[in-house]
């Protein structure tokens, strides 16, 4: 049994594991999650994978990452975590994708809500932001739904299936909506 960091409802993060790496690699290559993230030219290969786990490993105070795990069957349903902290400033930009099989289920929302709950209570951030692809709507709406606003939009700024789309950023401050 893996240990778990945070608990929700339906799901919790708890730490990643090696065993991990296959499902992280086929849902970050999914095109529907690389267009997410990304844009749709972007892909990785297996190798790099391994290389993600080996920097977390040295560097998990600078981009701590969890596995997303389904509470009732222990099942591995999403990656989630930081892809960067600035301890200066007390900010940290999160990062989260789901296998293709478990959106839309509410999965996503809770994520998030436990990626702010860490943020604010046990790293003591002030801020916590996201960039989201303009057409990207449910992460939008996972978004909004813990509170985070929009503060910026990159117009233009990623070209993707053969068009460009706007990058916005949006933020959430320590002490706003369910802390």
């Amino acid at each position: 049994m893996r240990p778990i960091v945070l608990r929700g409802e339906k799901v919790s993060l708890a730490i990643l594991l090696r065993e991990d790496l296959q499902k992280s690699w086929e849902w970050f290559n999914d095109r529907s999650t690389v267009r997410g993230l990304f844009n749709s030219a972007h892909f990785t290969l297996p190798e790099e994978e391994e290389e993600f786990y080996e920097e977390l490993k040295k560097n998990r105070e600078k981009s701590p990452t969890f596995a997303v795990i389904e509470n009732e069957s222990g099942k591995l349903v999403g990656i989630a975590g930081f892809n960067w902290i600035n301890w200066q400033a007390r900010w940290g930009e999160i990062l989260y994708y789901l296998s293709p099989e478990e959106r839309g289920k509410g999965y996503g929302a809770e994520t998030v809500k436990l990626l702010c709950d860490y943020a604010f209570a046990h790293l003591n951030l002030h801020k916590v932001w996201a960039k989201v692809h303009s057409d990207n709507i449910p992460s939008i709406r996972i978004l909004e739904k813990n509170g985070f606003s929009l503060s910026g939009r990159f117009r233009e700024h990623v070209w993707s299936d053969g068009r460009y789309l706007d990058e916005l950023i949006y933020e959430r401050f320590r002490g706003e909506e369910n802390d």
